[in-house]
């Protein structure tokens, strides 16, 4: 079982491999992470939001981070699979 240390980590590194970009660099929120099932979910934002609270900065149409605690396998939940899960 990963701890939320080592899943944060995978979940950083997915998100900077696979959404992040110049134009739109993305991040973790700090301290957003929730046990659903055997994965861990962590949200994530554009960093520029993270800065500056302006909803104009927001990232639209992307859900949270998922990490399985046991095989450390990361996946990105779409927008209204995270809104289902309802969890931040």
């Amino acid at each position: 079982m990963l701890s939320i240390e080592e899943a944060s980590r995978l979940a950083a590194d997915f998100l900077k491999k696979t959404v992040h970009s110049e134009s739109m660099p993305m991040a973790l929120m700090e301290g957003e992470h929730a046990h659903v099932g055997s994965e861990i979910m962590f949200d994530c934002q554009s960093v520029a939001f993270i800065r500056s609270g302006d909803p104009r900065d927001m990232a639209i149409g992307i859900g949270y981070v998922a990490v399985n605690a046991e095989t450390g396998e990361c996946r990105l939940l779409g927008a209204v699979e995270a809104a289902d899960l309802d969890l931040f």
